[in-house]
């Protein structure tokens, strides 16, 4: 039997691209931050990963495109990244946590 170890920056990855199919919602950009970043004084980054034994946590800050309801991007976000992380590495995903932390307006485009 072989042991292997899935690195943090290639489960981001996995996470990176589970959102970029998603419409209407993407991740917030580094140094967009929540309420509990500003509180706490931690450094703001879009995906935060948490790994106990076989299982992970993950912690997405979103933007919103403004009209898209939230709670369902929120949920679409939640399916995804976890489907994706159990489908690509076997991990058992505890939680994808979800803080929206911008709602953007975007110009229609003229046609």
């Amino acid at each position: 039997m072989v042991d292997y170890e899935v690195s943090e920056s290639a489960l981001v990855s996995l996470v990176v691209l589970a959102m970029e199919g998603l419409k209407g919602l993407r991740l917030a950009p580094a140094g967009t931050r929540s309420v509990g970043d500003v509180l706490s004084g931690r450094r703001s980054r879009p995906v935060r990963l948490e790994r106990e034994g076989d299982g992970v946590t993950v912690d997405l800050n979103l933007s919103v495109d403004y009209g898209r309801p939230i709670m369902e991007a929120a949920k679409e976000a939640q399916k995804t990244v976890a489907e994706t992380l159990m489908a690509s590495t076997g991990l058992k995903v505890k939680a994808v946590n979800i803080t929206v932390v911008a709602v953007e307006y975007k110009e229609p485009h003229a046609a």
